[in-house]
């Protein structure tokens, strides 16, 4: 079979399994290696999907971001690197994350969700809440920073 009867039963295979589903570009080669094609041809069909508007790696970031909010928020670094994990292309991975609010920030706001608004008890149980935002990959300098501003609201 030529390259190009090759690349459009890619496409194909791969516009099934995408249905009206977000995926990211990394997602998808992963499946269209997987169901034997051939690195080139995936990487061809690939490159045709995001040209297409098929796969948006930008979409696809935003749905990986809306689940990691809240009491899930992390740090800009964890969020690049759960992009990534995602099949986001690095480029897209790197732009959304510089998009993001300061690490500071987001910290702050994990403290919130977590635990509301400061209570009288609150700065003597720094090291707890310190110790879960490093858990979330902030690191001791932005949680000590965040906790302050968290306390001073």
């Amino acid at each position: 079979m030529s390259d190009n009867r090759l690349t459009k039963e890619a496409v194909t295979c791969a516009i099934r399994h995408i249905g009206t589903g977000i995926y990211s570009s990394g997602k998808i080669r992963l499946y269209l290696l997987q169901k034997g094609f051939s690195e080139d041809t995936a990487d061809s069909a690939v490159t045709n999907l995001v040209s297409s508007g098929y796969i948006d790696d930008m979409r696809a970031s935003r749905k990986v971001l809306a689940v990691r909010s809240g009491k899930k928020q992390e740090s800009r670094q964890f969020i690049f690197q759960r992009l990534l994990e995602a099949g986001i292309d690095p480029d897209c991975a790197d732009e959304v994350v510089t998009g993001l609010e300061s690490d500071v920030d987001t910290c702050k706001m994990l403290y919130e969700a977590n635990f509301g608004e400061p209570q009288d008890d609150s700065a003597d149980r720094e090291a707890e809440y310190i110790k879960l935002a490093q858990m979330r990959g902030y690191s001791q300098e932005t949680s000590r920073s965040a906790f302050r501003q968290y306390l001073d609201q």
